[in-house]
C-alpha cells in the first residue's frame, strides 16, 4: 500500500522526539548494526470537480474545489530500518515507519509507526516478520496497477479495501525460486477464546493472505487471497471487512508495460440495506486495464481503466485516467494525472479514493500534479 489517507495531529510532538532519538541511536548503532533512515515527501495540487460540502447555514453547497494536496502519487513516509549479520547467511531485521500528510504535517492514522514496525531474521530459509506492516493487497497489488497505486487506481472503486495495515502480523516470505515466491500472512484478533474475533472496544478481528507470485525481467503474475474479519469475526462491510481474491499481472514489450487484473469482494455477513442502494450490496468484481509507456529514459506516460459491478441489482461505475511521470533524478518525480469516475445510478465513488458524500448517481473529475521525493 502505498498510501494512507487518515489524519490525526497529535502524534507530531512524540515523533518528532522518536526521530531525534533514533538519529542518535542510529550514529551509535552502525558498528554493530547496519541502520538507514529513509523516506518519502509528496506534494502537489489537487483540484476535484462535483464536491459537496456545507456553508456556515448549513447549506449544502455543491462544485469544484481546489487544494494542495499530498499522497496523491504516493505515501509521504518516514522510516528506520536495520539488519544484523548473524553469520551462516542469517540476518536479524527490523523496519519502524510512519506515513504522514505533507501537505498538514500530521501523521496518518493511530501508533507511532503507523505503517510498519516489526522485527524479524532472513536467510536461506527466506524471512520471517513478527509486528505490524502493511497487510497484502498494500504490499503487492501496486506492482499490477497501471498507476501504482495512486490516488486514483484499484484502490478507488473498492474505496481503499486495498490500502490495509495490520497490527499483531506474523508474515513468511520464501527466498526467490527462478522467480516464483509465495507470501504468507496471519493477524491475529486477539480475543479471548476466539481465532477470528477481536478484543471487546476493538473495530478489527483477524486478518489473513497468502501471495503466489512469478516475476521476472519481463512478466509478473500475481495471485491472492486475502481477508478481513470484524471485531465479531465476522465479514460484515464489503470495502472494510471482506474477503478479496486478486488475479494479475503485467508484461513488457520493450518501451511498453501492459497491465491487467481482476479482483472480487464478498461480505457475506453483511446487513442488507434497501433494494438497489450501495448498502445493499455485498459483492463486487472489478476489472482492470492499463499501460506504461516509456517514451524517454526519464518520462513515463499512463493511461488505465478500471470497471466494478456489484451485485443485488446496484450497478455499476467505470474510472478512467491518464498520467505522466518525469525523472529529474533517482530520487525526484515530476507527476501529473487527469482522470473521471462516471457513476451509475445507484453508485457513489470518489474519483480518489475514499468515502463519499452525496454523490449517488454523481459523475466527478479530477487533476492533480506534483513533486515526490525520496531520501
Amino acid at each position: 500500500m502505498r498510501k494512507s489517507v487518515l489524519k490525526t495531529m497529535p502524534l507530531a510532538k512524540p515523533l518528532a522526539v522518536a526521530a531525534v532519538l533514533a538519529c542518535a541511536f542510529a550514529s551509535q548503532a552502525q558498528a554493530q548494526t547496519n541502520v538507514t533512515i529513509y523516506g518519502r515527501v509528496d506534494a502537489g495540487i489537487n483540484y476535484q470537480s462535483n464536491q459537496v460540502s456545507k456553508d456556515a447555514n448549513g447549506n449544502i453547497v455543491r462544485g469544484g474545489q481546489w487544494g494542495v494536496g499530498g499522497n496523491e502519487w504516493g505515501t509521504s513516509m518516514i522510516g528506520f530500518k536495520g539488519n544484523e549479520d548473524l553469520g551462516g547467511g542469517l540476518k536479524a531485521i527490523f523496519t519502524l515507519e510512519s506515513g504522514f500528510q505533507a501537505d498538514t504535517g500530521s501523521f496518518n492514522g493511530s501508533g507511532l509507526f503507523n505503517r510498519r514496525s516489526y522485527v524479524g531474521l532472513n536467510g536461506g530459509f527466506g524471512t520471517v516478520k513478527i509486528g505490524r506492516d502493511l497487510a497484502l493487497p498494500s504490499d503487492r497489488v501496486w506492482s499490477i496497477d497501471p498507476t501504482g497505486q495512486q490516488n486514483m487506481s484499484t484502490s478507488t472503486l473498492f474505496k481503499g479495501r486495498n490500502w490495509p495495515q495490520t497490527s499483531n502480523q506474523i508474515q513468511y516470505i520464501t527466498p526467490d525460486m527462478g522467480g516464483f515466491y509465495v507470501h504468507a500472512m496471519y493477524g491475529a484478533g486477539e480475543a479471548a477464546g476466539s481465532f477470528t474475533r477481536g478484543p471487546t472496544g476493538s473495530n478489527i478481528g483477524n486478518s489473513t493472505g497468502l501471495a503466489i507470485g512469478y516475476a521476472v525481467q519481463n512478466y509478473e503474475f500475481l495471485a491472492m487471497y486475502d481477508t478481513a474479519r470484524s471485531q465479531n469475526g465476522a465479514y460484515d462491510d464489503l470495502f472494510s471487512r471482506s474477503k478479496e481474491i486478486t488475479v494479475g499481472g503485467n508484461v513488457t514489450f520493450d518501451k511498453v508495460k501492459l497491465f491487467a487484473g481482476w479482483q472480487n469482494l464478498s461480505a457475506p455477513a453483511q446487513p442488507l440495506g434497501a433494494p438497489g442502494t450501495m448498502a445493499s450490496a455485498n459483492k463486487a468484481n472489478q476489472f482492470w486495464l492499463g499501460a506504461n509507456y516509456q517514451l524517454t529514459p526519464a518520462l513515463t506516460l499512463i493511461g488505465a481503466a478500471y470497471h466494478v459491478k456489484l451485485n443485488h441489482d446496484v450497478g455499476s461505475a467505470n474510472l478512467f485516467m491518464l498520467g505522466t511521470n518525469y525523472s529529474l533524478s533517482k530520487r525526484t518525480l515530476l507527476y501529473a494525472s487527469v482522470g473521471t469516475i462516471r457513476n451509475g445510478s445507484n453508485t457513489d465513488f470518489q474519483v480518489q479514493t475514499g468515502d463519499s458524500t452525496g454523490l449517488t448517481g454523481q459523475n466527478q473529475s479530477t487533476f492533480y500534479t506534483g513533486i515526490s521525493h525520496s531520501f
